[in-house]
């Protein structure tokens, strides 16, 4: 298959799968794991395994998606722009992006706070330095960064594997009683009731699904994988099987061995490491959550650079996001990912209003997709295309996941004040207008 727009068939599908693989749960399990115990007691390991299993229902529609138009690249921003159009196509994108570009100091930052607690100096030189190597290192193409993709990925999941299949005889199953647990942090909402249950499970999942979510980042590299119609679905069910094998057993054998205390501590699963397997056992769960760490930095210089690139090529950002260096890299949207990254570094407000907004555009994004796939799933013409051919419940089942990633928003405004959603909804109407300029002077040059 020819090479798309610059973009050079280059890898193959674990490079795909690791870009998930590597980064899904790096921080989110040693922060927001924590946090969800709060919210909902041992019930967390249920929430943090469904969601983990409507993040392999995102993974295998993209993969659906993707063998129908294996020359695009950008993840859900290319089969919405194509279903629904330029501007939920648009706003899709500012949904990936503000999700996956900013990745690389959100995610390194957590972990120089891990680092160097109490130290913002060494936190912040940690951070730049990072974000630095890995944009020099995307600089070289796709086969040098998803090389170090690779490489990151198995010190990072190797390791928690391990971990957590050393902890299972350490289980205390009494651990799980009683199985949800309100919160004091979640007013109004009971155990005891299916309504106050739903409402915990919504709270807990405001925070697993920043990482179980992960699964679609696989995606943004469809153009670069060689032989796609056989190694995007591949790429899909790696990033499906594999994440659901190390949270099940991190989260599950995390409260058996912990118990209560999972949600008193600091770092609780660098205790939890230490009661399995002693010194070893911290050694391992540091080299996960470096390299985890390290992943983020990579992959959000990859997802950024290559949405950028894929709106350029649909004509919706300027032609110059295209722009393709002799290593096939968007050098355009790689620079700028970069300079995005760097920003949010050195001024604290920029960081702090993008982490705010974060919540809507990205779950909207998630429902778009589902929407999307409606009509594909119904257009004939798309579906025969298809490689590897979704069936119906699949995409039922995602559009039921993205109603539910709605109310996720709506929990989130209800438990934890509407600024932020408020914030949110507000960049979503000035990607709209800024979509919508374009249009607009190309109207009024015609009259």
């Amino acid at each position: 298959m020819a090479d798309s727009h610059g973009l050079k068939r280059q890898v193959g599908w674990f490079v795909s799968a690791s870009l998930v693989l590597g980064t899904l749960g790096s921080n989110g399990l040693f922060g927001n794991y924590p946090v969800t115990y709060r919210i909902a007691g041992p019930a967390a390991s249920f929430v943090w395994i469904v969601t983990m299993i409507f993040g392999g229902f995102l993974a295998m529609t993209l993969a659906y998606d993707f063998t129908i138009w294996p020359d695009k690249a950008g993840s859900e921003y290319a089969p919405v722009r194509i279903a629904l159009g330029k501007y939920l196509g648009g706003l899709t994108a500012w949904g990936f992006y503000v999700s996956w570009g900013t990745a690389a100091t959100i995610g390194t930052l957590i972990t120089g706070w891990y680092i160097w607690p109490t130290n913002t100096t060494y936190q912040t030189i940690f951070t730049g330095v990072t974000v630095t190597v890995f944009f020099i290192i995307n600089y070289f193409g796709i086969k040098l960064a998803g090389l170090a993709e690779v490489i990151m990925t198995l010190l990072r999941i190797v390791p928690t594997i391990f971990v957590g299949l050393v902890a299972i005889p350490y289980v205390n199953l009494s651990n799980f009683h009683p199985f949800w647990v309100a919160s004091s942090e979640i007013p109004g909402a009971s155990a005891n009731s299916l309504y106050g249950m739903f409402m915990l499970f919504l709270a807990a999942s405001l925070y697993s699904t920043w990482s179980t979510y992960a699964t679609d980042i696989f995606a943004s590299i469809v153009p670069e994988i060689k032989d796609p119609e056989k190694n995007v679905p591949r790429a899909g069910l790696a990033s499906t099987l594999i994440p659901l094998l190390f949270v099940s057993l991190i989260t599950i054998t995390g409260i058996g061995v912990l118990g209560s205390d999972l949600g008193t501590g600091e770092a609780p699963l660098f205790e939890y490491s230490r009661i399995v397997l002693g010194g070893v056992g911290l050694a391992l769960m540091w080299t996960a959550l470096i390299s985890g760490t390290l992943t983020n930095a990579n992959v959000a210089m990859i997802g950024g650079s290559r949405v950028l690139y894929q709106m350029a090529v649909e004509g919706d950002i300027p032609k110059i996001f295209a722009k393709t260096n002799k290593y096939g890299v968007p050098i355009i949207g790689l620079i700028f990912t970069y300079i995005i990254n760097i920003a949010m570094l050195l001024y604290t407000p920029i960081y702090a209003i993008l982490v705010a907004m974060f919540q809507v555009p990205y779950m909207l994004t998630i429902f778009l997709l589902s929407v999307a796939n409606l009509k594909i799933r119904a257009t004939k013409e798309w579906h025969e295309k298809a490689a590897w051919k979704a069936p119906w419940w699949l995409i039922i089942g995602f559009f039921i996941i993205g109603v539910l990633s709605l109310m996720y928003c709506w929990a989130y405004g209800i438990l934890f004040g509407w600024h932020d959603i408020i914030l949110g909804a507000a960049s979503e109407v000035v990607m709209l207008v800024l979509l919508a300029i374009p249009d607009i002077m190309k109207r009024r040059e015609k009259k």
